[in-house]
């Protein structure tokens, strides 16, 4: 997942929510689906899945640059979809920066709409790198 997120260009921490331990944690909850795309025995793409039971969300999609533009990213978007779907879940969401305007036009491209009347707030307990 490290060498995804990394040569994606997602920020990575090791020692945060990223970690081996944490990672762990989060892949035993009944919440997270963790989905990944391979090519010939090797990762080119995943995305982490989680949900509450009334809204999902798609987050740390990623794809090697090498095999972007291939549908790879939509292809685990939509397997988000439907595993979302098969939960009865049936709003998806996803937060994305501003400046990352390849990610906005693919999840524009899949029938996602921006709003910009919500504002984005967090509260971090400790320190994560």
């Amino acid at each position: 997942m490290t060498v995804v997120w990394k040569s994606a260009g997602l920020p990575h921490q090791a020692r945060g929510r990223d970690s081996e331990e944490r990672m762990g944690k989060q892949l035993g909850l009944e919440s997270s689906i963790y989905l990944v795309a391979e090519a010939g025995g090797t990762v080119v793409g995943l995305v982490l899945v989680t949900h509450d039971l009334r809204k999902g969300w798609l987050n740390r999609l990623a794809v090697m640059p090498e095999w972007q533009g291939r549908g790879v990213g939509s292809a685990l978007v939509r397997r988000a979809e439907e595993e979302l779907k098969d939960l009865g879940i049936g709003i998806f969401a996803v937060l994305i920066h501003r400046s990352n305007r390849h990610s906005r036009h693919l999840f524009a491209e899949l029938g996602y709409q921006e709003s910009e009347d919500i504002v984005y707030c967090s509260k971090r307990v400790g320190r994560e790198e």
